[in-house]
């Protein structure tokens, strides 16, 4: 159901984390409700190598789709590029391509007025570098985006403080959505920092190589083990595959290359973070955030 709405989105804080900058919401959009924190599974198979993209055409794309959330364009820069470089980045191409976009999809929301409204999020960058990050969150921040992606290259051990130079420069009402992170820890971090709704291909990516998640870490369900096992991967999952197949049976699909394999992999790995992303916004709401991180991570990887 399309819900009339005045704005693209809408968005509430409900709590607030002690001594952190986690919270939960409500993210609205004309086609549905968001609970946040919030895992948003993506899927992309791009084709488009040859094409020359402009932020104009990027959101022309988009509007096309008819996704509820665009993104501006912007360059992903890696942590390859040094510092001169990022700040040619930003002054050259990601700030002048947000100003770009954000007037193409104004545009576009006026001239089809008949549709619901699209939301645009400016897109942060600045590789590892602090000064960058907050400067470009301030450049951003001052513009009408209905929210904010906090993309480009982050350092793994330093992901928690990178989002938090972001968050903490970034407009408070608006949502802030992390894109492509992967482990659990990650998330906590990220979350924490101020993170509402992240994505990740990470769960499909490693659910196609027999890699299923469990509260104790990562198994591969290709091992003898699970031959003659015809009981539920996990007992305690909510999730199709674990109601109704075997880890017999996908022992079997993956020793026999079978496509279905994949799909019920990626089905059980999905449900796996999405359950822990719930139980992460339960925690934030009851106070009990950093009971569950201690927890749920000493187990994760209590095998490295």
């Amino acid at each position: 159901m399309i819900v009339q709405m005045k704005n693209a989105l809408e968005f509430e804080i409900h709590t607030r984390l002690d001594g952190a900058l986690a919270r939960t919401g409500t993210i609205t959009t004309p086609h549905g409700t968001i609970q946040t924190p919030a895992f948003i599974p993506v899927g992309t198979k791009a084709t488009l190598k040859a094409l020359r993209f402009t932020p104009e055409l990027s959101m022309q794309i988009q509007h096309g789709i008819g996704a509820d959330i665009t993104f501006a364009f912007d360059e992903l820069t890696t942590l390859f590029h040094d510092y001169n470089y990022q700040v040619e980045s930003l002054e050259q191409r990601t700030h002048p391509w947000a100003v770009r976009s954000l007037a193409e999809h104004k545009r576009l929301n006026e001239e089809r007025s008949h549709r619901p409204p699209q939301a645009l999020f400016g897109v942060v960058q600045g590789a590892d570098y602090e000064d960058l990050r907050r400067q470009c969150s301030k450049f951003l921040g001052e513009m009408d985006f209905a929210g904010y992606g906090l993309g480009g290259a982050l350092r793994k051990s330093n992901i928690g403080n990178n989002v938090r130079w972001m968050c903490e420069e970034l407009p408070e009402d608006k949502p802030r959505h992390m894109l492509g992170i992967s482990e659990p820890d990650d998330i906590f971090d990220c979350i924490e920092n101020g993170a509402d709704t992240f994505d990740c291909v990470s769960p499909a990516r490693v659910g196609r190589n027999g890699a299923l998640y469990t509260k104790f870490g990562r198994v591969n369900i290709t091992r003898a083990q699970f031959k003659e096992d015809f009981t539920p991967f996990d007992e305690t999952c909510e999730c199709y595959t674990c109601k109704n197949f075997t880890s017999a049976y996908l022992h079997h699909l993956f020793r026999a290359d079978e496509l279905l394999a994949n799909t019920l992999a990626t089905i059980h790995n999905e449900q796996f973070i999405v359950k822990l992303v719930d139980d992460i916004r339960a925690s934030i709401s009851d106070g009990s955030f950093y009971d569950l991180k201690k927890e749920f991570l000493a187990n994760y990887y209590s095998k490295k």
